[in-house]
């Protein structure tokens, strides 16, 4: 019997850059028994190369619509036929944690259909502090060309924004025992100091999930990750998606601002700060899922302690905007859009004279000549 591993998240738990690793992988994955399948084009859904789990919800989060019968049945026949090939099969989509458990018996439709082709399904989730996670979220939204979010952290913990996303962790996870067994349910806390494995990154952490060895064999020159936007930047992008007509465009602002957002943190010129209002706000906001997280740890972790999360809560500057700052944030990003148009130019200009040295160029300019 074929395992299928399949990682569900959460979001903001560096699932982009363990997919990535893997398809980077994908050779030496494949020679030890393993397989981190591309179903995209063979289930017939779009944009989701390496979320090759997105079969399983196919209209969540998505902006077309699918037939999820019928992507479904096929990707567990692409499933079926790799466990013929290879005894292990990654599968991943950090969408299934907040979906697939919102829809009454969906996994136990999954899981049925996994046993029916031979396979044994084991669910691994990573899970962030509520705090940090709900400001990583947030971030997300507003950097995201898709949601494009307006509101600020502030008025989104007014409105109770986060209400849609399930944080009450045991809660949850609890809803997925009803058809699993909990022994199938591989949980990870995402924090540094609790990553296992030779190298305590996320990369050792999950390939011990998944029975494997991260050694120097494996690469990562072209690993991609999802970082967030910091500070002004993030504020920046806030206040344009908040532009009617922008919001009616191709989101151009995004690698700008995102190229000189890197540019300050590479150079170490960005200050850790918090989002909530105060120190006290966000320590009072974790209190509501104390109890949750202690059960998780207990019954998930087998930690007597009943601790989750290790890392204390750090009492972060607010951020507030600083007009100096903001200054040579703009001009940071004013460069990088001039030095991305720029590129554009000449990409035109080689693009122009490779077309008038063509024949085809040469032969049309003396017939235009000589109709004249």
């Amino acid at each position: 019997m074929a395992t299928v591993y399949l990682n569900i998240g959460t979001p903001k738990t560096g699932t982009t850059a363990i997919q990535s690793f893997l398809r980077e992988n994908e050779g030496l994955l494949n020679r030890q028994g393993y397989c981190f399948p591309e179903l995209s084009h063979e289930v017939g859904i779009r944009g989701y190369k390496d979320r090759n789990g997105h079969f399983l919800i196919c209209n969540a989060g998505s902006r077309y619509q699918y037939d999820e019968v019928i992507v479904r049945e096929k990707g567990f026949r692409a499933v079926e036929r790799l466990a013929g090939k290879y005894s292990n099969i990654i599968l991943s989509d950090e969408e299934l944690w907040k979906s697939a458990g919102k829809r009454e018996g969906l996994w136990q439709l999954i899981d049925e259909e996994f046993r029916k082709i031979g396979c044994e399904m084991k669910i691994i989730v990573y899970l962030r502090r509520q705090d940090l996670f709900i400001q990583s979220l947030w971030n997300q939204n507003v950097k995201s060309k898709y949601m494009r979010r307006t509101e600020s952290f502030e008025e989104c913990m007014e409105q109770n924004v986060f209400r849609y996303f399930p944080l009450n962790y045991y809660r949850h996870l609890s809803r997925m025992t009803k058809y699993l067994k909990k022994e199938n349910i591989i949980v990870r806390p995402y924090e540094e100091g609790q990553f296992e494995g030779a190298e305590h990154s996320i990369f050792s952490d999950f390939f011990q999930c998944i029975g494997l060895a991260l050694t120097e064999e494996y690469t990562r020159e072209t690993v991609r990750r999802n970082p967030g936007l910091r500070g002004n930047f993030l504020e920046i992008k806030r206040i344009i998606n908040g532009v009617p007509r922008y919001r009616e465009i191709e989101d151009f602002m995004e690698t700008p601002l995102r190229l000189a957002n890197e540019y300050k943190v590479k150079n170490d010129l960005h200050a850790d700060h918090s989002m909530f209002a105060s120190h006290g706000q966000q320590v009072e906001f974790l209190k509501k899922y104390e109890k949750s997280n202690r059960k998780v740890a207990e019954e998930f972790l087998g930690r007597e302690d009943g601790t989750l999360f290790y890392d204390q809560v750090k009492e972060l500057p607010v951020w507030k905007l600083e007009p100096d700052v903001m200054y040579r944030d703009l001009t940071l990003m004013v460069t990088e859009i001039f030095c991305q148009q720029e590129q554009k130019i000449r990409e035109l200009q080689r693009d122009v004279k490779r077309i008038e040295g063509s024949r085809v160029f040469r032969m049309l300019e003396k017939a235009g000549r000589l109709i004249k």
